[in-house]
């Protein structure tokens, strides 16, 4: 594998917030024919969708640490290039190959910590996403590689793709209509936050779990 930098947190929403003020970005869900979001009613105590939710109106508390969430895949992929052109560096969202690599840091087993998902468990507090950093990081010092908010890759989702695909810089299909996002969160079971766990949505996909984590090619 080529050597590449991975951020040790997920994108905060400070970070965001930089992001889109520098730049006036309008996210998927603040535009085009059907915006909004998911976001948190505490009067119904559920999860709905509305035009008015986005990355800064979710519904539930975050302070600048947390992970920005409602992000689709665009808002991503936009983000990467703003902050490349901020340090002149080449950021951008990993392939999926580098998430995992990442994630595993050399683990074989189904979570970085071990085979039993207890060992991804912390009482944190938080009942929605929990600030960057809370918890233990992998052998590789990344933090939140498994919970917390899922994470956009960069491939076309192929869910045989890894069948035939190349054994060394594997980039995902050059075609689809889904893009991966990996790594679990939250509000899903354990089982998802799995190593080797795989989902694709359509591009402007966004939700209370989504966020992204960037990598930067040496």
């Amino acid at each position: 594998m080529k050597p590449f930098y991975l951020g040790t947190y997920h994108v905060t929403l400070g970070q965001f917030r930089r992001f889109a003020e520098d730049t006036a970005y309008k996210t998927d869900a603040e535009k085009g024919e059907k915006p909004g979001a998911w976001c948190w009613n505490a009067d119904k105590n559920n999860f709905e969708f509305s035009r008015d939710c986005s990355w800064h109106n979710t519904g539930f508390k975050q302070t600048d640490m947390h992970p920005v969430v409602n992000v689709s895949w665009d808002d991503a992929v936009a983000f990467g290039k703003w902050l490349s052109g901020k340090e002149g560096k080449t950021y951008r969202l990993p392939t999926e190959a580098e998430w995992e690599y990442s994630c595993r840091a050399g683990s074989t087993t189904r979570y970085y910590s071990g085979d039993d998902p207890e060992t991804l468990k912390a009482s944190d507090g938080y009942f929605f996403t929990a600030p960057v950093g809370l918890f233990q990081p992998n052998s590789f010092g990344l933090y939140d590689m498994q919970g917390n908010v899922w994470q956009w890759c960069s491939d076309w989702y192929g869910e045989k793709y890894y069948s035939a695909s190349p054994i060394d810089d594997p980039a995902g299909p050059n075609v689809g209509d889904s893009r991966v996002f990996r790594g679990g969160s939250w509000n899903y079971r354990s089982y998802y936050s799995r190593s080797a766990s795989r989902f694709g949505v359509w591009p402007d996909f966004r939700l209370r779990v989504t966020g992204l984590r960037v990598a930067r090619t040496q």
